[in-house]
């Protein structure tokens, strides 16, 4: 129970304000400054991976995110390692954030520089919080069907390879062009440098590494042009997905995600002025989708399977073959980024136990939303929770209601479960507890509802709201916008960093298991085994190459790769244990 490989990623905005014009740095160099002081913490391998990133040495990452960096664009990203149980979960998401945030005060940048764990900024813009679940793809009829679906889909994936080596092929013609055109034009222009920069992009003439690989008109081309190239498969890989793809975990699970904002619902104002319970959900606009790939900013995420057909096959014919195997990696994209350890406790904890009944076969009755998407905006604006949705059947529940039906199911699973954990007893009498204390906020008149003080430094809606309501009545959008965005500031200024200083906040994890977070792999896990080896090769002369599923030691021919998910599992799937690499088995794919 609560026994199962999960993980976190987190975007973070960028606050950044530079002392003076001329100084001002590109988002991809202060990513590159916040390395280097994470790498005066702790040691860092750079990640063998299709975008820039970094391996930490507790076997979780830091990427530079974007899709158009030539364009300006970017935003840092933290992926935990695997973890097991939500406590665990907890303590890594609190190191990751500790770590990010003493290497931002560190990195050197002159001027303002800071990061802000929140998915939405003052502009409306969206960051993405993550969640990452090893459960059944399916069962039975329908994990056949899946399987030859994927091989179904290899003429497509042929198909976009083929388009994407004639757009390399493209890529490498109009570089020779436009060598002949700089030199041929180059002691004409005023600005050679400028004429340069248009024609070739940051990296080519600076000679280093600046993010901007492709001038912006060119990389706008190529992205749009991939986009067009693997549209058949995309549209082929979506049909597939939303068939076979979690089939039956989405039906149990929607509902609770849905409502699960009472609990872990971070707090937003909105352009509106108004407060409501969470912040993501009403970014949300479809069931499934691959996230960005068309404007769409799906519930469950598939663009890792994406990822894996159009991108990581070129490189191992294995990656292909993982995509067979009956467990695979569940995301989820609306939860909100938490600053409350029990509001992240719940959320992870909550899941992992609705994951558990579900794959126990407990939830086959669970409640199914007539319309999802509205659904979810219903709930995250309904700050006095009080508003029903209708449910198949020609019924209605609340969002209490609907968390109420879960922890009952989730209690009677735990019952007659033979190994129930006492984390599991403490997530079970917390989660009611809170809906409790919850029930009994919202049975006062609404005069009487102030602050919901028994919640603050409990849950972060509920201690976002207790700050706003401590500005009165008649202050601005901007001052309470204000508010809720310093809320989630990781620094010290940060309005929660001083509520945690002062006692106010609850918490989960202590310092110390924080601390040592930082530094050492969680057990049982991939990142066990991924830790192991940074820490023993990553200072050595050979080369190290990492990334989630493997560990490569040296090039060429004598490589010895080290697959991931031969690490020792309790539970008896996985029997290997962590070997030396001179008793690696290579792997040449």
């Amino acid at each position: 129970m609560l026994n199962r490989l999960a993980g976190l990623e987190t975007e973070y905005a960028i606050r950044y304000r530079p002392a003076d014009e001329p100084s001002r740095l590109s988002r991809f160099r202060l990513y590159q400054r916040l390395v280097g002081a994470v790498r005066q913490v702790v040691l860092t391998v750079r990640a063998h991976h299709f975008k820039e990133g970094v391996f930490t040495a507790n076997g979780g990452a830091i990427w530079f995110e974007s899709e158009r960096p030539a364009g300006g664009a970017g935003l840092i990203e933290g992926s935990t390692p695997e973890c097991r149980g939500p406590r665990q979960l907890v303590a890594y998401q609190r190191a990751q954030d500790r770590l990010v945030a003493r290497a931002a005060a560190a990195a050197g940048v002159e001027g303002d520089f800071g990061l802000i764990k929140v998915d939405r900024d003052a502009q409306g813009n969206v960051f993405g919080a993550q969640e990452n679940y090893d459960v059944p793809i399916a069962r039975g009829w329908r994990l056949w069907a899946w399987r030859a679906g994927l091989i179904g889909l290899f003429p497509f994936v042929l198909l976009s390879w083929a388009g994407f080596g004639l757009l390399i092929l493209m890529l490498l013609a109009y570089l020779g062009a436009a060598g002949m055109v700089y030199m041929a034009f180059r002691r004409l222009a005023r600005e050679p440098r400028a004429l340069a920069l248009a024609l070739f992009g940051r990296d080519l003439v600076e000679g280093r590494e600046t993010g901007a690989p492709t001038p912006a008109w060119v990389e706008s081309i190529v992205l749009n042009a991939t986009r067009v190239l693997s549209a058949p498969l995309a549209i082929a890989l979506f049909v597939h997905c939303r068939l076979f793809a979690f089939r039956e975990i989405r039906r149990g699970l929607t509902a609770f995600l849905a409502s699960r904002c009472v609990v872990s619902g971070s707090g937003y104002v909105d352009m509106a002025g108004n407060f409501q319970l969470a912040d993501k959900a009403p970014a949300m606009n479809c069931l499934v989708g691959f996230g960005g790939f068309l404007r769409d900013r799906p519930v469950y995420t598939m663009g890792h399977f994406f990822k894996t057909l159009c991108v990581e096959c070129v490189f191992s014919p294995r990656a292909f073959a993982s995509l067979f195997a009956p467990r695979q990696r569940l995301q989820i994209a609306l939860g909100d980024s938490n600053m409350c350890e029990i509001s992240e406790w719940l959320k992870v904890g909550t899941t992992m136990f609705v994951l558990d009944a579900i794959e126990a076969g407990v939830l086959r009755k669970a409640p199914v939303l007539r319309n999802p998407i509205p659904a979810f905006r219903a709930f995250a604006a309904d700050a006095g929770m009080d508003h029903a949705v209708a449910l198949r059947g020609g019924r209605t529940a609340s969002a209490l209601d609907l968390q109420r039906y879960y922890l009952d199911a989730c209690r009677r699973f735990a019952r007659h479960h033979p190994a129930t954990s006492r984390e599991a007893v403490d997530l079970l009498e917390c989660w009611e507890r809170t809906l409790d204390a919850i029930t009994a906020w919202t049975s006062r008149p609404p005069s009487e509802r102030s602050s919901a003080a028994p919640l603050v430094g409990v849950l972060d809606w509920a201690t976002k709201r207790y700050l706003l309501d401590q500005l009165g009545d008649g202050v601005s959008w901007a001052q309470r916008k204000k508010v809720d965005l310093r809320y989630h500031e990781l620094s010290e200024e940060g309005y929660f960093h001083q509520l945690v200083t002062a006692g106010v906040v609850t918490r989960v994890v202590t310092d110390e298991e924080v601390e040592r977070a930082v530094r050492v792999a969680p057990p049982d896990s991939p990142a066990t085994m991924r830790g192991h080896f940074l820490r023993e090769f990553g200072d050595a002369e050979i080369w190290l190459g990492v990334n989630w599923r493997t560990v490569t030691l040296g090039r060429g021919r004598g490589a010895k790769v080290v697959r991931l998910d031969r690490y020792h599992d309790e539970s008896g799937r996985r029997t290997t244990k962590p070997r030396r690499p001179r008793r690696a088995s290579p792997d040449r794919s």
